[in-house]
């Protein structure tokens, strides 16, 4: 599946093996790549919906976004545009519940 990235240091975590986003850990950054290399083996959404290592949540009102949330309680937009097309990935602020 295609992935786009709102947020320049979510693209540059994957493009650059050593970058942290400032008050990033390597932990965080890892499990970013997972959610993204998952994304990009994936067929569909639901796929990538339904790998529970991820832990993506079903978003409330909006069936075509969800949000990961890394061990850190980090929390990761992701905003599906069509039924095959690209997963769109957003860093969501601290006090945002939702993307």
């Amino acid at each position: 599946m295609e992935r786009n990235y709102l947020d320049g240091d979510l693209s540059r975590i994957i493009e650059d093996a050593a970058f942290l986003p400032d008050g990033w850990n390597r932990t965080e950054a890892k499990e970013f790549r997972r959610l993204d290399s998952c994304a990009r083996a994936a067929k569909s959404h639901a796929d990538l919906r339904n790998l529970r290592m991820l832990r993506v949540e079903p978003h409330t009102d909006d069936p075509d976004k969800a949000r990961a949330k890394l061990s850190s309680g980090r929390v990761i937009g992701l905003n599906f545009k069509t039924a095959e097309g690209p997963v769109v990935f957003e860093l969501l602020p601290p006090e945002r519940d939702t993307p």
